[in-house]
């Protein structure tokens, strides 16, 4: 019969042994926080760079909005645009129009501004032929 015994670590040992597992421990976290800060980056500037789904201009002339529509990746799949003013509410007539045929150009919202003044936000939202409706543009105007 053999028996086996262990011999004690010294405090020394024990010291190592944990500043070798923190050290590893941080490496380990430093290696994960490195890759997910590239990835994510990599991520948020793909992001920027992709098309926009319609890419557009609001402008304010007299009681009018014109909205400029230039290009987009779905401006084909554009049905509507309607306009929607902080604070006013606009009959349906005035407030929605439908999209240029051929995906780009003008839409005139005649009378949108008639009466308001003060700093408010536009917003023009846009509805897709899948029926989806999507906030293309917000837009502060001070109306005088």
């Amino acid at each position: 019969m053999s028996i086996k015994y262990r011999r004690k670590q010294s405090q020394r040992e024990k010291r190592l042994v944990m500043t070798m597992f923190l050290g590893l421990a941080i490496m380990v976290i430093l290696c994960v926080s490195l890759f997910a800060a590239f990835f994510g980056t990599e991520y948020v500037i793909d992001k920027s760079l992709e098309d926009p789904d319609v890419l557009l201009n609001v402008a304010v002339v007299g009681d009018d909005i014109i909205v400029t529509i230039y290009e987009g990746r779905r401006v084909d799949e554009l049905l509507t645009l309607s306009v929607e003013i902080e604070g006013v509410t606009l009959p349906h007539s005035i407030a929605s129009k439908p999209a240029p045929d051929n995906g780009s150009g003008e839409v005139l919202f005649v009378g949108a501004c008639a009466g308001i003044t003060g700093t408010r936000d536009v917003a023009v939202r846009g509805t897709f032929s899948n029926g989806r409706s999507l906030l293309l543009k917000l837009y502060t105007v001070k109306f005088t």
